[in-house]
């Protein structure tokens, strides 16, 4: 809520009337690819306005066709700008047009970002020009460590598949074993029961 209220503030006077002056911010954005370069917060909201209050009427029969003709630009990207707004506030714009950081980065730095700035090693760094370097570095910090591999888990479940998938070879064998098979066989069941009690599994005595 805190954050709607800032972006309605923040947009410009021609766009704060009580009905966005359509034509004049179209006008504004002309030889401007602003999907393209990177939309601003302020543009964001005024793109939600526009949809959400059916304005795209003026210029168009329907949002598609008001988007691919008037910012050339798909619905579906459009789209995504508004949801980014609502999921991110205004912060997400102002970053990503600094620095480039993708959804998925911003998502790993959202909870660090507040209305003063970036809160990087206990200092916080305001989404600005001068700053860029810093919040590049903390952008490239997230990506380096999307990239580390991760540690597989360690877990004795492939020990137990194993094990069952060899008892049900056994079960049902391809083929008959001839004696030395069973002699090989009567071995390997020998080994993996001391495997398996120095494991602290409580086999069964059976003869083999």
């Amino acid at each position: 809520m805190k954050q709607d209220l800032q972006i309605a503030q923040s947009i410009p006077e021609q766009a704060a009337e009580s009905k966005l002056n359509l034509s004049r911010w179209l006008g504004r954005h002309e030889a401007l690819d602003m999907v393209a370069r990177g939309c601003s917060a302020v543009d964001a909201a005024c793109l939600k306005q526009i949809r959400e209050e059916k304005l795209y009427l003026e210029a168009a029969p329907n949002w598609d066709r008001f988007c691919k003709k008037e910012l050339n630009a798909s619905r579906k990207k459009i789209d995504n700008v508004i949801r980014h707004l609502d999921e991110f506030g205004p912060g997400y714009f102002d970053l990503s047009r600094l620095t480039r950081v993708s959804v998925e980065e911003y998502r790993q730095l959202a909870p660090a970002v507040g209305v003063d700035g970036v809160q990087l090693n206990g200092e916080v760094v305001a989404i600005a020009p001068q700053n860029k370097e810093k919040l590049d570095a903390a952008v490239a910090e997230i990506r380096k460590n999307r990239a580390k591999p991760e540690v597989a888990k360690k877990s004795f479940r492939p020990v137990l598949d194993a094990c069952s998938a060899a008892l049900a070879l056994i079960e049902k064998p391809p083929c008959w074993p001839n004696a030395l098979d069973k002699l090989d066989l009567t071995a390997i069941l020998l080994q993996t029961r001391k495997a398996a009690e120095g494991l602290g599994v409580i086999t069964v005595n059976v003869r083999l």
